[in-house]
């Protein structure tokens, strides 16, 4: 029974609603290198790091700004270019990222419930023609999709977010993916994102969490970049895969479109598990692909901090319900 299921999660409380995860990549690692990221709350960049530094844990708002181009605060140029040959595997580490939970409803309490904000990962890549310290990259076609992945009804968990969930919960909540061999050299920035659903189906209500890292591409191809979309432009309130009920999302209903349009460059993007080195190739396609990837839960050996922060959102008791809803039928309390 559904009561049965959750009463256990139950305790007394007024009425409120906060949702915990939000956060950063906190390491940026190469074949050869880990470099770590400036706290978003950090008083100034990390002069050692390639990330560009944000200025909260929070969701890049609004997501039709400037702010979804690299996160908020998050476009202006670090002070390293990171080396990185073509056709190597390169790890985004969001270091404890989770999405506990804490919501409370008419004197109820369910907390720590877990994947309440799940939703697809993706990562673009755009050329630094003149150098990456005078580029930004908030004009023009200039970001090109080279990996997505999204709700995969044969896997548990389903969601791409959840994997990077899996291992946040021991502190490296990771994704990895193959850089292009094809790639010419040069500079180029990494956009890495995690899209939340959690409150999606409210206008505007989707949660984009982007990070910038500058790289300089060695031992590369000769295959250009093709013509890609533009941030602030490519995410539109009303997109498919943005404004959605995630409920509606199941392993009997489990078409979804990954926002953004298809994989553009490098087919054989390969999305990897750092815990077991398994891999799969990322096909070109608009709905979600359908790789094996296993985000690692173990320890590398630079660790990750551990910082957190709560952010608390208030929400109309219309809303706080249906939150509640989603969350249950998400982790299958019915």
């Amino acid at each position: 029974m559904f009561f049965s299921k959750v009463k256990t999660l139950l305790l007394p409380l007024g009425l409120a609603t906060s949702v915990l995860g939000h956060g950063q990549v906190r390491y940026f690692i190469t074949s050869t290198t880990t470099y770590p990221a400036a706290d978003a709350y950090a008083a100034s960049p990390d002069p050692s790091s390639p990330i560009r530094k944000l200025d909260t844990y929070g969701p890049a708002a609004p997501f039709t700004g400037t702010a979804i181009t690299c996160g908020s605060g998050g476009n202006n140029a670090a002070a390293v270019v990171a080396p990185v040959a073509a056709g190597s595997v390169v790890t985004f580490d969001w270091g404890s990222w989770t999405s506990s939970v804490m919501v409370t409803v008419t004197d109820f309490q369910l907390t720590n419930a877990p994947s309440v904000q799940p939703g697809p990962v993706m990562t673009y890549i755009a050329a630094c023609p003149s150098g990456c310290a005078s580029f930004k990259g908030e004009s023009g076609n200039v970001w090109v999709k080279i990996q997505q992945e999204g709700y995969v009804a044969s896997r548990t968990p389903p969601w791409a977010e959840q994997l990077i969930e899996q291992g946040g919960q021991s502190g490296h909540g990771k994704w990895s993916i193959t850089i292009p061999s094809t790639l010419p050299n040069g500079e180029y920035i990494l956009r890495h994102e995690i899209l939340g659903l959690h409150v999606a189906g409210e206008l505007n209500g989707a949660q984009f969490y982007p990070n910038c890292v500058q790289i300089k591409i060695t031992g590369g191809g000769s295959v250009a970049l093709p013509s890609g979309v533009a941030f602030p432009g490519a995410y539109q309130p009303t997109d498919p895969g943005i404004l959605i009920q995630l409920w509606t999302v199941s392993a009997t209903n489990p078409a979804y479109t990954i926002p953004g349009g298809p994989i553009l460059y490098g087919n054989g993007a390969v999305a990897t598990s750092a815990a077991n080195g398994s891999s799969s190739t990322s096909r070109a396609s608009s709905s979600s692909s359908r790789s094996s990837t296993r985000a690692s839960s173990t320890s590398s050996s630079t660790r990750a901090s551990s910082t957190s922060s709560a952010a608390g959102a208030g929400q109309t008791l219309y809303g706080q319900v249906r939150l509640i809803s989603q969350l249950l039928m998400v982790n299958g309390f019915d």
